[in-house]
């Protein structure tokens, strides 16, 4: 599952206790015409920062799998943890689904709605 994104700062964009779900964004920048949006849905934990630049998605070591599995309160599979490192630092979400998609959403349009 690994993806790096150069030259993309991210952020924390909108969570919806309702429906559980989590949008990470970064806007479009002088060199990029778009977002990219990172949106999970399902979420069962989050230890994410609200910037992440120099972002890399992983997969969860064994040990990170393990954590993480005593946080919550319902059984996970490995393949619902992603891993969102940042400048070399590890953050986790727990979430059963997760989409990466581009789009030219407004700056207020969450892109959760849809």
């Amino acid at each position: 599952m690994a993806h790096t994104f150069n030259g993309r700062d991210f952020r924390t964009w909108d969570f919806s206790v309702h429906h559980s779900r989590l949008l990470i964004r970064s806007q479009p920048t002088l060199s990029h015409d778009f977002n990219i949006d990172l949106i999970f849905t399902a979420v069962d934990y989050i230890s994410v920062p609200k910037h992440l630049d120099k972002l890399e998605i992983d997969s969860a070591t064994q040990e990170e799998y393990q954590s993480i599995q005593k946080r919550c309160k319902r059984e996970i599979t490995k393949d619902e943890i992603t891993i969102l490192v940042s400048n070399g630092s590890r953050h986790f979400i727990a979430a059963a689904g997760f989409e990466m998609n581009e789009n030219e959403l407004e700056l207020f349009d969450s892109g959760l709605d849809r």
